[in-house]
């Protein structure tokens, strides 16, 4: 029987194939031992489709930690370059939560506990939250655990761990992480399969009990311009998250604007602008007892200006009168009275003093007729 060229063309090819084929698999068993084990088949959920009806029927209503700024729920980061105030924000957006103020941001906010991952720097944070609580007329010892703080670093997966057993207890409103840089645990932050990786390690923070808004610091490329502001690593870090606040400081009027660039899920918003307020606080003092000054982040509207003084004069009001009906108490009993605390009183007494409201003689304070005469 005649055979044909090109059948024993492709018989040669096929035996060749098959050799190839034999010798990889020799090839790839370990010597001395049986071939790895079969994986196997990766078993996958049945494919459902929705109907337009049941899909849209499924429409959850926003809610927002920060009214039109921080849904909940949602993964942001917050970029702008060192001194633009992106830790200044976070402390007063803190403390604008756990008090439920809106005067502090300058905007409805949900009153909610809130979780401070202090990594960078938790010194500086610890004075910040202190003077901008004084210059806010914020006591502290009220708010309590409302705001959680941990001063050191730890992996996502165990931070995840201990606030979803808190969340039990209390709900969380906002999660702060200070920041992307001190907070990931890999080698390398530029990374594109490390920098998605990490972020999608957070994720799971926007999901425990009150499903809190989580905002995670970042720091822009060297010398970023103010159209330049995305988190600095891998393109994969932005692209999971929902939104990419930022906070950019004009050279010319010293005014830092929060706004949105390169990624925002939901609605947008315009610019709210912010200014920086140099104070300090009497407890808040270096070796010589001089006081610490440090920026506080405050809303540029003469609104909420004139209602932190609002609350400022009342409680200074309230303090004269415990003193008038208590003139031999104690600055516990009188802080006790109006609901601050002694270190607060006393901050406030050296105030009325400078302005001649009330004088102190051997250590025992009082008030004076003029402040008498402006309480009549």
């Amino acid at each position: 029987m005649k055979t044909d060229a090109n059948s024993i063309l492709v018989e040669l090819g096929a035996d060749a194939l098959r050799r190839e084929f034999d010798g990889a698999v020799q090839n790839a068993k370990p010597k001395g031992g049986a071939g790895p084990a079969p994986r196997r088949a990766k078993e996958q959920r049945p494919i459902v489709f929705k109907s337009v009806r049941d899909f849209c029927a499924e429409f959850e209503r926003p809610s927002y930690t920060v009214e039109g700024v921080l849904r909940s729920g949602s993964l942001y980061c917050l970029t702008a370059k060192t001194g633009a105030g992106k830790t200044a924000f976070n402390v007063v957006a803190a403390l604008a939560v756990a008090t439920g103020r809106t005067d502090i941001l300058g905007r409805e906010v949900t009153r909610g506990r809130v979780a401070y991952l202090a990594c960078e720097n938790p010194d500086d944070i610890r004075m910040r939250i202190m003077i901008a609580a004084y210059l806010l007329n914020v006591n502290l010892a009220e708010i309590g655990d409302r705001i959680l703080v941990l001063d050191r670093k730890e992996p996502p997966e165990a931070v995840h761990a201990e606030l979803s057993r808190l969340a039990k207890i209390e709900p969380f409103a906002l999660i702060i992480v200070d920041t992307l840089a001190a907070f990931f645990d890999c080698d390398d932050i530029n990374n594109a399969v490390q920098g998605g990786d990490f972020m999608r390690r957070l994720r799971p923070l926007t999901q425990i009990g009150g499903k809190p808004s989580v905002l995670v610091s970042a720091h822009p490329i060297k010398n970023a311009s103010a159209d330049a502001l995305v988190p600095y690593g891998s393109g994969a870090i932005l692209n999971e998250i929902d939104g990419n606040l930022t906070l950019w400081k004009s050279p010319e009027s010293g005014l830092v604007s929060l706004h949105w660039q390169g990624k925002l899920r939901g609605l947008e918003f315009s610019s709210i602008h912010f200014r920086f307020e140099i104070t300090g606080s009497p407890d808040i003092v270096d070796a010589k007892d001089r006081q610490v000054q440090l920026p506080t982040l405050l809303p540029n509207s003469e609104k909420s200006v004139e209602e932190s003084e609002r609350v400022e004069i009342e409680s200074d009001r309230a303090l004269l009168k415990a003193m008038i009906h208590a003139p031999d108490g104690t600055q516990q009993e009188w802080a006790a009275a109006i609901g601050r605390s002694k270190g607060r009183v006393n901050a406030k007494l050296q105030k009325l003093k400078n302005d001649k409201f009330v004088s102190v003689a051997l250590g025992k304070w009082s008030v004076t007729e003029k402040a008498r005469k402006a309480l009549a």
